[in-house]
């Protein structure tokens, strides 16, 4: 007889395949098993779609009954887009619920498990809890904070370059790592970065993976000095529409640049200056983040120059790390590397990274590591 991880491991790889599709939710699976059977499986698909729960009960029928469900997150109380799952749950006379992750949403979190146990039904919560809640990491952050969860992407060669001292950064890494990185922009809600970054690379941002979707776009451009013929602004290269593309600027930003942004197709922002730089005003990250916020913005993804990325980290809005390392070394003193600023003084200063993770690619190597010791997860 399998035991509960190997159903639960099950369920968490069917939450995988709502990725990117389905924020603000969080990614859900489940199975139904009777007598040692998977009888029913399911995920959430996308926002505004059934539950997993739903789909794995639908599929199992009359089945359900007196077997076990093996869901990843709490079962929702809820109404949201859809009617909660609770009840379904409850009247499919089910033996046993098992619970991957209690719902970090403070209106349902253990509302649920309540319900279930006050039916009559026995459960268990807590297996693979820590791959669970690392799957919803981004869900954890924003329904607790009303923040995005803020990756800092970085490509660079062995010696901890990004580009030469010529500016050249096509292309560090391997075409397969590159084709990851295209179809990681998909699952997340907005991609950032700098002015900077349009001016030396002019990026499209965009998701060129078969049935991606194109993220956000957003430039932090104090001066709005984006040209208004940036490929940023091009959803696709066979698609002339205009991109939805986000500007913040700060209050110092020349009025005539802003309205041929906006002819361009962005919309702009005027958000609050960083006055700790009177001379050369930024805009407030932290600001920005609670702009993003409010407007439902639930992750970004940086794919900013050293700049900005120290920047962010000083500010504090970054949560997690993703480094792609490839074996190539480039040189050179004034070669860029991912964080630049005026760095730390002394050893003692390092800021400590928690929770890493070294996994290959291709030639390349991967380093995921969190700036908190509290990951969301």
């Amino acid at each position: 007889m399998q035991s509960d991880s190997f159903y639960m491991q099950r369920a968490l790889d069917l939450a995988r395949q709502g990725r990117g599709r389905t924020s603000p939710n969080p990614m859900v699976g489940a199975v139904v098993v009777k007598d040692g059977q998977i009888v029913g499986e399911g995920f959430h698909p996308a926002a505004g779609m059934p539950h997993a729960e739903i789909y794995a009960l639908q599929a199992a029928g009359e089945a359900a009954e007196g077997g076990t469900l093996y869901v990843t997150l709490e079962p929702c109380t809820h109404h949201g887009r859809t009617p909660p799952c609770i009840d379904r749950v409850i009247t499919s006379k089910l033996k046993r619920v098992v619970v991957a992750a209690e719902d970090p949403n403070p209106i349902n979190a253990g509302k649920g498990l309540r319900m279930i146990l006050n039916a009559g039904i026995e459960v268990s919560v807590g297996c693979e809890e820590a791959a669970a809640k690392r799957l919803n990491e981004v869900f954890a952050k924003y329904i607790t904070t009303k923040r995005p969860f803020v990756v800092m992407k970085a490509a660079m060669s062995l010696d901890g370059k990004i580009a030469t001292s010529f500016g050249d950064s096509q292309w560090i890494v391997s075409e397969v790592t590159n084709q990851y990185l295209h179809e990681l922009r998909g699952t997340y809600d907005a991609v950032m970065v700098g002015a900077n970054t349009v001016f030396q690379d002019n990026p499209q941002i965009s998701c060129k993976s078969p049935g991606g979707r194109d993220p956000v776009r957003i430039i932090l451009d104090s001066q709005a000095r984006t040209p208004a013929n940036s490929k940023i602004f091009i959803r696709n290269s066979t698609d002339a529409m205009k991109s939805n593309c986000l500007i913040f600027v700060s209050s110092q930003a020349p009025e005539e640049r802003i309205r041929a942004l906006q002819a361009a197709g962005a919309e702009v922002v005027v958000a609050s200056e960083d006055t700790s730089r009177s001379l050369n005003p930024r805009v407030d990250l932290e600001k920005v983040m609670v702009v993003l916020g409010k407007r439902g913005v639930t992750s970004v993804l940086m794919e900013s120059g050293g700049v900005l990325n120290a920047a962010a980290i000083q500010a504090g809005i970054i949560d997690k790390l993703l480094l792609l390392i490839a074996p190539r070394l480039i040189g050179g003193e004034r070669a860029p590397s991912p964080i630049g600023g005026e760095g730390i003084t002394v050893m003692s200063e390092a800021i400590p990274l928690y929770n890493w993770q070294w996994r290959p690619m291709d030639s390349d190597m991967i380093c995921e590591a969190y700036l908190h010791p509290q990951n969301w997860a």
